[in-house]
């Protein structure tokens, strides 16, 4: 079993590193009790690179690192998919119970619900707007590292959200480590978003 952290670097500079270090603590603790976690500082490249990149880890005991120029997906359609319990509590290397959610549908991108509570879209957290605040889903798959540093920052107020309660909100906006609110964003006006 795998484990993922994809880490931003901007302009010569990690960003959020504690925190990607401390969910990689937390993922040695509980799937290898005993051996020393990784430390990112040590194994991370150091390089003086201009623009956005994403430094992907992919480790267990030992660990690759792959290093790629980063331009945000282009999201223009949502949809809501109905899921059963599963753990994504830790950034599995397998995801392949999500990739086989988002191949159900033909939008860009999927809301995951599972017993119609909002959680997270295929490959990141969501926040709400609704004209005066960001909200994020108290129920996500994975507690991401973006999603605890706006919590941290109180940019964003955690809340719980039902699939009935989408009718609500403005716009949704993706949220991961490479991506911060509003830059993979969709207007709920888009009539088929959630259809």
């Amino acid at each position: 079993m795998r484990f993922i952290e994809s880490i931003l670097f901007v302009n010569g500079k990690y960003h959020n590193l504690d925190l990607h270090q401390k969910r990689m603590v937390q993922t040695f603790d509980r799937f290898m009790p005993g051996a020393s976690s990784h430390q990112l500082e040590d194994i991370l490249p150091k390089f003086a690179l201009d623009g956005r990149y994403k430094v992907r880890v992919v480790y267990d005991a030992d660990y690759d690192i792959e290093v790629s120029a980063y331009h945000p997906k282009k999201i223009t359609s949502l949809k809501v998919i109905e899921s059963g319990h599963f753990d994504y509590s830790y950034k599995f290397e397998n995801r392949s119970h999500i990739n086989e959610l988002l191949n159900q549908s033909k939008a860009d991108d999927i809301i995951i619900s599972i017993d119609g509570q909002v959680t997270d879209s295929s490959y990141s957290n969501l926040v709400f707007w609704d004209g005066r605040d960001w909200f994020t889903p108290d129920t996500p798959l994975l507690n991401g590292v973006k999603r605890q540093q706006l919590l941290k920052e109180k940019r964003i107020k955690e809340a719980s959200i039902s699939v009935n309660d989408l009718q609500t909100f403005q716009k949704v906006s993706l949220i991961n480590a490479m991506l911060d609110p509003g830059e993979v964003e969709i207007q709920f006006s888009v009539v088929d978003s959630f259809t």
